[in-house]
């Protein structure tokens, strides 16, 4: 679980072709109008031999710009929370949270790519589009991940997302009762650790 959330929260050339601008063009126009999105996932980590991992759910939430609460349950409950300044990663079972500021690698992040600004995609990451699938490759060549794969349902909702780092591991998320533009309150994207929390500060 704690690898699923390190990808997410991880760091994100083709050149200016008109296939890439035109992809690019069609995933911001499918994202733009969601200024609000959540529903629940499932997601499974597979390693570069094929076999599973981990594989766990949850419900999530996110509002531009860069707002997001992703809640994971059993087998390894944990909860990651940003309010687009600071960010929190809750592991209840260790009592523990860590803190640290969000920087522009996290911005980049898969999971905020639903809830971030879309006219930073181009800056972010070459896309590509086939098969109904939107290709993205992060630009920074520091990034852990190496590529990410947005599947858009019929209604025009996010349906799945894959992700594959640097170490040759695959995190695919199945999304379900997605709801576009729910009404969000700003405490969803604040976190207080409960009391006799271990609170860790990573500046």
């Amino acid at each position: 679980m704690k690898r699923i959330l390190t990808t997410l929260i991880a760091a994100l050339g083709l050149t200016a072709c008109g296939a890439w601008a035109d992809a690019t063009d069609d995933l911001s126009r499918l994202l733009k109008p969601l200024e609000s999105l959540s529903g629940n996932f499932q997601q499974t980590l597979i390693d570069e031999r094929g076999e599973v991992l981990q594989k766990s759910s949850g419900d999530f939430s996110v509002q531009r710009p860069g707002k997001l609460r992703w809640k994971t349950g059993e087998p390894f409950p944990q909860l990651l929370v940003t309010n687009n300044k600071k960010l929190w990663l809750y592991d209840p079972d260790l009592e523990q949270v860590t803190i640290r500021p969000v920087d522009k690698r996290m911005k980049d992040t898969p999971a905020l790519l639903l809830g971030g600004k879309v006219e930073e995609i181009r800056g972010s990451f070459a896309v590509t589009s086939k098969k109904g699938a939107y290709h993205l490759k992060p630009k920074n060549a520091s990034s852990p991940f190496k590529t990410m794969e947005i599947r858009f349902a019929k209604n025009g909702l996010p349906d799945s997302m894959t992700v594959r780092d640097s170490m040759g591991q695959t995190t695919k998320i199945k999304f379900s009762g997605m709801k576009a533009n729910p009404r969000l309150s700003a405490a969803m994207f604040n976190f207080k650790p409960p009391a006799g929390t271990d609170i860790v500060k990573d500046e």
